[in-house]
């Protein structure tokens, strides 16, 4: 077997139609829709972050799945 060549992509950049999370793979699995043709956003880690919040709470998980995870893993943190 030869490699005649490859790409890599900082996964913070693909565009959010690019990416998405399917609570069918497990929890913290993320899917590329097609590697070969991807779009990138030059954007921050922390946007990077609230794009995945955005994804996982859109999902059939939803907000109350995500809070409690957030929650548990000290994510967000609560006055009480």
């Amino acid at each position: 077997m030869e490699v005649v060549g490859y790409n890599s992509y900082d996964l913070k950049y693909l565009s959010s139609t690019d990416i998405s999370y399917n609570p069918a793979l497990g929890s913290g699995q993320l899917q590329v829709r097609d590697i070969h043709y991807v779009t990138l956003i030059k954007r921050t880690t922390w946007d990077f972050c609230k794009l995945l919040d955005e994804k996982f709470i859109k999902s059939k998980k939803g907000y109350d799945e995500w809070y409690k995870m957030a929650t548990t893993q000290g994510w967000v943190k609560t006055d009480e």
